[in-house]
């Protein structure tokens, strides 16, 4: 484990694809009865300080980041995950320290910006199961994924199995958010 900066990204307004998904979701997989809302985030992370990547550039390049149509936080967390990994958890405290962001009310504020980022505070009586999704195998410094948040009418451990039987494609009636044959994941129930 190293050192690690992310960039997370959110639409300000309505995120057509978890809109879209949600819904599907709802109607046709086994538990979606039981998932009240999906939010996502774009995830960008990377190691150190590697040659030519700060987050000044990653904000100034149009590939992460629109002003026009996303908020941000820029988070450090020291004791980074293995990005390797597939099906694991992810550490309660990531993305870790907030150190900037556009939400001028949340500065400073890592936990209520990254809520804020996931659509706001989970309602009473449900659990959240947050999923780090990143392709595998990806080249170069940034590791770029989606921050998939399930909210879900069950307890932690119900909430657990759920959400990845909810997220990972399993089966015609289980999955629909991450390919396992392609795809990584990491997971934390809030």
């Amino acid at each position: 484990m190293s050192s690690q900066t992310t960039l997370l990204t959110s639409h300000k307004g309505v995120d057509l694809h978890a809109a879209t998904a949600v819904r599907v979701m709802q109607e046709r997989l086994e538990g979606g009865d039981k998932l009240v809302a999906l939010r996502r985030c774009e995830m960008h992370t990377f190691r150190g300080e590697p040659a030519g990547i700060s987050l000044a550039r990653l904000l100034d390049t149009g590939r992460y980041f629109n002003p026009n149509k996303h908020h941000f936080g820029h988070f450090e967390l020291e004791a980074a995950p293995d990005w390797t990994d597939a099906g694991g958890a992810l550490a309660v405290d990531w993305p870790g320290e907030l150190l900037g962001t556009d939400v001028e009310s949340l500065a400073g504020d890592a936990g209520g910006l990254y809520e804020q980022l996931l659509g706001g505070p989970v309602p009473d009586g449900c659990t959240a199961v947050d999923l780090v999704a990143w392709a595998r195998d990806q080249e170069g410094p940034v590791t770029s994924g989606v921050v998939w948040r399930l909210v879900l009418t069950a307890g932690a451990d119900e909430a657990a199995t759920l959400g990845e039987t909810l997220a990972v494609a399993r089966a015609r009636k289980q999955g629909m958010l991450i390919n396992p044959h392609m795809e990584a994941w990491l997971a934390v129930v809030r």
